[in-house]
C-alpha cells in the first residue's frame, strides 16, 4: 500500500465515536497538567476490590474510548475479573484521525507529551482509586499499540506487561514520513539499534523490561507485518532472548488461523509472546458469544476469528486463571 493510499484511506474515515459514557465510562479531568492534551476516562467495576489491577487501554486511529470499549469487551472482562480500565483518549486537535502521536518524539519520550499524559493518568487513578502498582498494564491497537511500546519504553517502572495489536517498534519514525515507511515495513533495523531505542529512555534503569505479547495480522494491508517482526527482535533484545529461536510454537487452542509464539526467559517464564493471524487484516481479532473465552464485538477494525484477543492479554497479564 502506497502512502497515498494509505492517507486516502484514513481521510476517507472521517466519523469518530464522542460518547464515551454510554459504556459507562467516568471522565476523569483532575491528572497533572497534561501536556499531550489527552482527554481520560476510566471504567471501575461495582464493588472492585482493594489493591485491583489496572489495565490501560489505547484506541486505534478514528476511534475513541467508548468505541475500543464496545469492540475489545475490556469492560466486561473488569467486570468478571474484578479490575479497573483506564481509557486515554486523543484529540483531533492533536490529531485529524484520533491517532496517538507516535512518530512524533516529544510525544513519546520520558517526561513529555503524550506518554507523560498517559503516566499522569496512571498516577492519578492509582491514588483515587484501590489499584496495586505492582499490576499495571497496558494493551491498544494500531497507534495505539505503537503507543504501548513507547509507554513500556518511557515507563518500564510503571508497567508490568503490555499487549501490543497491530504496532511498530519503539523509535520506528520521528515524523510523519518515516512513519509511513514504518507502516509499510520498510524500517528493519538490528536487534541492538532497536535495543538502543528503548534503553536510551532510561539510561541505567536496572529493572527488568516489561513482559509483551504482539498480536498481528499476516496479512495487515495497514501496518506491515514485518513491524511484528520487527516489535519481536526489539522485546527479545531487552530479555536477552534470540527472536528466531521461541521456545514453543504451536496452532494455538486449534484455531488454524492462529499461531502462538512463545518465549521463554532463564526462569522458565513466558516474557515475550507472538500471536500470528491468518485472514486478520488490521484489526483486534474478537470472538462475540457467551461462553467462557469469547467477547469483544465485530465493527471497523474488529474482526471475529474464533479468537478473544483481549481475553488472552488478560491472561498474559495474569488477570484470568486458568
Amino acid at each position: 500500500m502506497t502512502k497515498l493510499s494509505v492517507l486516502l484511506f484514513f481521510l476517507a474515515i472521517s466519523f469518530i465515536p464522542q460518547c464515551p459514557t454510554d459504556m459507562g465510562l467516568i471522565e476523569i479531568n483532575d491528572f497533572g497538567d497534561n501536556p499531550g492534551k489527552l482527554k481520560c476516562f476510566l471504567y471501575a467495576p461495582e464493588g472492585v476490590a482493594a489493591n485491583a489491577p489496572l489495565v490501560v487501554v489505547l484506541h486505534g486511529c478514528v476511534q475513541d474510548a467508548a468505541e475500543i470499549a464496545r469492540l475489545s469487551g475490556w469492560n466486561q472482562l473488569a467486570d468478571e475479573y474484578g479490575f479497573l480500565v483506564l481509557y486515554p483518549q486523543q484529540q483531533r486537535g492533536n490529531n485529524l484521525n484520533n491517532c496517538f502521536n507516535w512518530f512524533v518524539p516529544q510525544d513519546i519520550s520520558r517526561g513529555s507529551g503524550e506518554v507523560l499524559s498517559i503516566q499522569q493518568m496512571v498516577a492519578q487513578v492509582s491514588s483515587a482509586y484501590p489499584v496495586d502498582r505492582e499490576r499495571v498494564f497496558v494493551t491498544g491497537i494500531s497507534a495505539g499499540g505503537a503507543m504501548v511500546a513507547a509507554m513500556l519504553a518511557a515507563y518500564p517502572e510503571v508497567f508490568r506487561a503490555g499487549a501490543a495489536m497491530a504496532a511498530v517498534p519503539y523509535g520506528a519514525a520521528a515524523d510523519m514520513p518515516a512513519g509511513f515507511r514504518a507502516m509499510r515495513g520498510e524500517i528493519v533495523l538490528d536487534q541492538e539499534e532497536w535495543e538502543a531505542r528503548v534503553r536510551e529512555q532510561n539510561q541505567g534503569f536496572p529493572g527488568a523490561y516489561p513482559s509483551l505479547a504482539i498480536f498481528h495480522g499476516t496479512d495487515d494491508p495497514i501496518v506491515s507485518f514485518v513491524n511484528a517482526q520487527e516489535l519481536t527482535k526489539q522485546w527479545a533484545a531487552l530479555h536477552d532472548l534470540q527472536p528466531e529461536a521461541p521456545t514453543e510454537v504451536e496452532t494455538f487452542e486449534d484455531n488454524p488461523r492462529v499461531r502462538r509464539s512463545i518465549f521463554m526467559d532463564s526462569a522458565g517464564q513466558p516474557v515475550l509472546l507472538r500471536y500470528d493471524f491468518d485472514s486478520l487484516g488490521h484489526a483486534i481479532a474478537v470472538d462475540p458469544g457467551e461462553g467462557p473465552l469469547q467477547g469483544g464485538a465485530e465493527g471497523q477494525f474488529a474482526k471475529d476469528i474464533d479468537f478473544h484477543s483481549s481475553y488472552w492479554a488478560a491472561e498474559f497479564f495474569g488477570l484470568i486463571g486458568r
